[in-house]
């Protein structure tokens, strides 16, 4: 799908048929991370795994603030038939939460996948700033291996297919776009008190071995949010559409199918 946003034309990558469902990516990450889940979710629907501003097919940069973020996943659902789904990783969730604060009615159905609704804290804010004195200093190249760390589980880590993949699409992203990404988090307003008054299908879906968003902060958010289903996924880390592919379209294909129908 081509998309013109804010003067520009940018593409978005998609594939398959049926109910749309949008796939919105993490920091320090783009679109391909969603690969192998899109894949499996193009048998039943209509996948798109767009790249946030700055990175892959979106030459917009971006400008440090998550509302952007969400202009662009707004502008996105603007093209799809109703009801669509949306998928949001880690930072991609932080992005969905902006944009329901403001226009619920885009998303039909909705997924968090190994995110959070609190703000940072200081000791998190702090450790942004460290992370953007990095990316100013080393680019991408300073921070790729402590990520790479974070992202994936013990077992992960030792799949070396999984690690350069991972590796290869961290090193691509520019210095601005992870200083814009990292900001925004940074900055982000808390979205706690908007779980209970979400209305729509919800799944909270997280890895048992996430160390950023832990499993037990998952399942309290999945709580706070009225009839919303909770998923975790065993031997995954914080990665898990990367780390678990099938494991994840198949929860989600199932929430999707079922929320959409």
């Amino acid at each position: 799908m081509r998309l013109d946003w804010m003067g520009q034309s940018v593409q978005v990558r998609e594939l398959g048929q049926g109910p749309s469902v949008v796939l919105v990516h993490g920091y320090p990450l783009d679109g391909a991370m969603w690969s192998g889940v899109a894949r499996a979710l193009s048998v039943r629907f209509r996948v798109l795994k767009p790249d946030l501003p700055g990175r892959g097919e979106n030459p917009i940069p971006g400008d440090g603030r998550m509302d952007h973020y969400a202009d662009f996943i707004e502008a996105v659902l603007s093209e799809l038939p109703e009801p669509a789904g949306l998928a949001g990783f880690s930072m991609g969730g932080y992005a969905a939460f902006a944009l329901l604060k403001r226009a619920p009615g885009k998303v039909g159905t909705l997924a968090l996948v190994d995110t959070r609704a609190a703000a940072d804290d200081e000791a998190g804010k702090a450790a942004r700033a460290a992370a953007i004195d990095s990316v100013r200093s080393g680019g991408a190249p300073a921070i790729v291996e402590p990520m790479i760390r974070k992202l994936l589980a013990p077992a992960s880590l030792q799949n070396a297919g999984l690690v350069e993949r991972l590796r290869r699409i961290i090193l691509r992203q520019k210095p601005e776009t992870l200083e814009s990404d990292l900001a925004a988090m940074r900055d982000r307003s808390d979205s706690s008190e908007l779980l209970g008054r979400l209305q729509i299908p919800t799944i909270v879906l997280v890895g048992e071995e996430d160390v950023i968003t832990p499993a037990a902060e998952a399942r309290a958010m999945a709580g706070a949010i009225q009839g919303a289903r909770f998923v975790s996924i065993p031997g995954a880390g914080h990665l898990t559409p990367m780390e678990r592919p099938g494991a994840v379209a198949s929860a989600l294909g199932d929430f999707f199918g079922s929320a959409l129908s």
